[in-house]
């Protein structure tokens, strides 16, 4: 009798657990669907292409995404084109500036709230993300989508990932950051539209790499572990601690000490088997990477700034093997690993017993970000907005 009402009351608990997940997905969606647009724009060619305007959700702070939008506006406004950064949600300017200079103390570019929407008229206006495009696509202007992400990787599949997905069959010029989005979107959508590449580029000045002693690393009783860890399922927020604690246990039959360091995320978001830093401001980030023994980073889509900052550096590199990583760097500028932790401890101790090949690496990857530029890559948006005046 009794294990039936146990049996009971379980049932009825995960009946209750289901039905909430169930009424919280539906509110996620629903709420897209309000505003959502599946129709195919009709883009017609600019006359002049003077005024260029970014729409993002709302501004944030420590936001990697408009991080890069601030950055490329800054290099178009160099170009000498006037240049905005509207939200669709509201926001009152103050906040807007205070997170856009959170993100870069030195943006150019004029910031506009949601009420100065419908008074806006662009020659180009520009989508950042994949809830933007309804809202870009009712304004004005030469209708572009800057694609720093195959942003349906960003959701389990279901209505969201192909909601997501949809949005790049609509009609707007792409521009992709890096070419492997690119190669998402012709793969993957039944396109109707140009999509054009520049590169994923690196500010080098913010991490210098100074002076590092990696042949110390042979005789390290401790190591430093830098982790960018998200609730994103795209930065395996349960597989890397996972992935940690077993090589935590590895290691210290070495008489090795693991201190894991995670950041990027809230500080109530709990990493097991590290603390958690919270999110840090460029002057803390370059202080962790400058302590750190190795980062680590799962860029399991499009990559993201954080392993161009750690290399930029000097701080050698953990990524995966399955990620992006090796699609945006040459060979043997970080440490490839599985999800197998045995994997990463036997990778780990042949760098310690040979730590030229973390010098070498990290060598390997300063020579390709010589090659890569916000100002490189902001010269080959311009050029692409150029070429789209008739």
């Amino acid at each position: 009798m009794i294990e039936a009402v146990i049996r009971e009351g379980k049932r009825m608990l995960l009946s209750g657990i289901h039905a909430v997940q169930a009424q919280v997905e539906r509110k996620r969606v629903n709420a897209v669907l309000d505003f959502y647009d599946p129709e195919p724009v009709v883009n017609k060619k600019p006359r002049k292409a003077e005024t260029v305007l970014f729409l993002v959700t709302r501004m944030v702070r420590f936001h990697g995404g408009q991080t890069s939008v601030l950055r490329l506006g800054t290099q178009l406004a160099k170009q000498g084109f006037q240049v905005g950064y509207a939200v669709y949600k509201a926001q009152s300017r103050e906040e807007m500036a205070y997170c856009a200079g959170s993100n870069l103390k030195e943006y150019q570019g004029r910031l506009y709230t949601r009420d100065e929407l419908n008074g806006l008229d662009p020659d180009i206006v520009i989508a950042t993300s994949w809830d933007t495009v309804s809202f870009v696509k009712k304004l004005p202007g030469y209708k572009m989508y800057f694609v720093q992400d195959y942003e349906p990787y960003f959701y389990a599949f279901g209505e969201l990932f192909l909601l997501a997905k949809k949005t790049y069959e609509q009609g707007l010029h792409m521009v992709s950051l890096g070419g492997w989005n690119k190669e998402m979107i012709e793969r993957e959508c039944r396109i109707c539209s140009p999509v054009d590449v520049v590169d994923f580029p690196c500010e080098k000045k913010e991490y210098p790499a100074g002076k590092r002693d990696y042949a110390a690393y042979a005789g390290k009783k401790k190591l430093i572990f830098a982790v960018y860890l998200k609730y994103y399922g795209k930065r395996l927020p349960c597989v890397i601690p996972y992935l940690l604690t077993g090589l935590r246990r590895e290691l210290e039959q070495d008489g090795i000490e693991l201190d894991v360091r995670y950041f990027g995320e809230a500080k109530n978001f709990k990493g097991r088997g590290g603390q958690n830093l919270g999110m840090l401001n460029r002057q803390q980030l370059y202080a962790l990477y400058r302590e750190a023994d190795f980062g680590m980073v799962a860029s399991m889509s499009n990559i993201s700034l954080v392993p161009y900052e750690m290399l930029a550096s000097g701080l050698p590199l953990i990524e995966f093997e399955d990620g992006t990583f090796s699609y945006f760097f040459p060979e043997h500028c970080a440490i490839l690993t599985s999800l197998s932790s045995r994997d990463l401890y036997r990778k780990i101790k042949e760098a310690l017993a040979n730590p030229d090949i973390l010098k070498e690496q990290c060598e390997r990857a300063a020579r390709h970000l010589e090659t890569v530029s916000w100002e490189k890559t902001g010269a080959q948006f311009a050029d692409v907005i150029r070429g789209c005046v008739p």
